[in-house]
């Protein structure tokens, strides 16, 4: 490596990662992360300028295989630099860079089995920088490069890096969990803590100037994060959350895909679509379980019922029957069928639309967030009527509606302007009325066709709830029409 000018080794990287259709977008800012955090403790531990180089080329090409197999690309990154070689390092070097690369994900303490195959000269140094490495990864979990190096802070036994990650906290967590290594390497611990709130508002996620397609990246890459961050909490079964959670973002994830049908036309966005739409109806069921359950052991109600006979009995049937809806929610999340969709989805985001973003010219995004957005408006406009019925489908299909136009609003009001952010809070509005509505229709049907007579209040009750609860969809819906016809929403749309 010695004397070969740096242009030569970013060549062959680059060679690299467009032979394997790298996502250069993700490993260049989780590069540039790692060598900061190198950079920040240079003195500390003695880093080199040979480390240095090791440990970019490292981290540009840590995902160099995954769009050959998402779930083996770390062996076969590692293999892939073994094989094909490194402009500009030599054998020892290559193994380091191959080395480092294998500890960027999995089990640390097996990966270093890995690691010294091949020729590795110093085991020990390839772990440390894989250290660096693997924290910088866990900066950018959610794929969408917002996380950023405050400072990096010695302390007497310990480093602390305060980070800034406004559009998706948990990266903060997840670089956290994948300490693990520094850990198991370094004698002084490592404290990744957040920044605080800066004075200024932090960017928005995307922006009028942007590639169409790179904002759908950036949104669609959040909403899959959190799925996935979910899952473990809604197999358990022990909180409501996870499960809201999860369908909310892939409600939000679909509404994406349909935004960009377009510009995704040639890829498999289509059929993604389709099946997070069979998942989130299959874990519709125990949702509404879910928000059943939590509304009659909330205070207010059990202060008002239970001293009913058939409370207990009641209460207790239904949460059995939440128990048994468990299962179809591990049948659907804990299966390889999901495991299948997430790659599909993961390919999709991290490989397929980085093509098609090279492959052809931008489009507007400001064009198509205008467009999107005006056609769901008019269309749950339309809907008005609707909210008059007494039908519990009729009021459902106007909620879906403006919740369509609402997650519209609320991925574009950066792109369309403030006018479209106070739209988005009464369309919100609107919708959380009907949403509660919904749940006391739901509940209802329950006390008329399943179970242990209920007590003879808990009907009154549902219903005293929902006349207070159309008064108020009454109220919001006037306001939601009262802000369509301002006139900065109706230029901001082109109404």
């Amino acid at each position: 490596m010695r004397g070969v000018p740096s242009s030569a080794v970013k060549s062959s990287i680059d060679e690299l990662c467009a032979k394997y259709h790298n996502e250069n977008v993700h490993t260049e800012h989780v590069t540039a992360l790692a060598l900061q955090l190198l950079d920040g403790t240079r003195e500390r531990f003695g880093w080199t300028r040979r480390d240095r180089a090791v440990l970019e080329a490292a981290a540009r090409l840590h995902d160099v295989a995954y769009s050959v197999n998402p779930r083996r690309h770390r062996e076969l990154g590692a293999a892939i630099v073994g094989h094909e070689g490194v402009q500009g390092f030599s054998d020892a070097d290559r193994a380091e860079v191959a080395a480092v690369m294998l500890f960027h994900a999995g089990d640390w303490q097996l990966t270093r089995g890995l690691a010294q195959v091949g020729g590795l000269a110093d085991p020990a140094r390839a772990a440390r920088l894989g250290a660096l490495l693997r924290i910088a990864d866990g900066l950018d979990f959610g794929h969408i490069q917002d996380a950023s190096l405050v400072r990096v802070q010695h302390l007497k036994r310990a480093v602390r890096v305060v980070v800034r990650s406004p559009h998706f906290p948990y990266n903060i967590d997840r670089a956290g969990q994948k300490a693990d290594l520094w850990r198991g390497v370094f004698a002084e611990q490592i404290q990744l803590a957040p920044a605080p709130p800066a004075k200024a508002a932090p960017p928005a996620l995307i922006g009028p100037d942007l590639h169409a397609l790179e904002a759908a990246r950036r949104l669609m890459s959040r909403q899959l994060k959190i799925v996935v961050l979910n899952v473990d909490g809604a197999l358990k079964g022990e909180d409501s959350r996870p499960l809201h959670d999860i369908r909310v973002a892939i409600r939000r994830l679909r509404a994406l895909l349909r935004a960009f049908r377009g510009p995704l036309r040639r890829t498999p966005a289509k059929s993604v679509h389709a099946a997070f739409g069979r998942l989130n109806e299959a874990l519709g069921p125990a949702r509404d379980l879910d928000v059943w359950v939590d509304f009659l052991t909330r205070s207010d109600v059990r202060r008002d019922l239970a001293r009913s006979p058939r409370w207990r009995g009641f209460v207790r049937h239904q949460q059995e029957h939440r128990l048994l809806e468990l299962a179809t929610v591990c049948r659907h999340l804990g299966g390889p069928g999901f495991g299948a969709l997430r790659a599909r989805a993961g390919r999709l985001l991290r490989v397929q639309i980085p093509q098609a973003i090279a492959a052809g010219p931008p489009g507007s995004l400001k064009k198509l967030a205008r467009r999107t957005l005006r056609k769901d408006l008019r269309r749950a406009l339309k809907l008005a009527r609707l909210r008059e019925s007494d039908d519990p489908e009729d009021l459902h299909r106007l909620r879906v509606a403006l919740r369509k136009a609402r997650y519209l609003g609320e991925f574009f009001s950066p792109v369309l302007g403030d006018a479209v952010g106070e739209l988005t809070g009464r369309l919100h509005a609107v919708e959380q009325a009907l949403g509660k509505i919904h749940d006391i229709d739901v509940g209802l049907e329950r006390v008329s066709r399943e179970g242990p007579p209920p007590p003879r209040r808990l009907a009154d009750h549902l219903r005293d709830r929902r006349a207070g609860l159309q008064a108020r969809l009454d109220k919001e819906w006037r306001r939601l029409e009262n802000c369509v016809a301002q006139r900065a929403v109706r230029e901001a749309l082109k109404l």
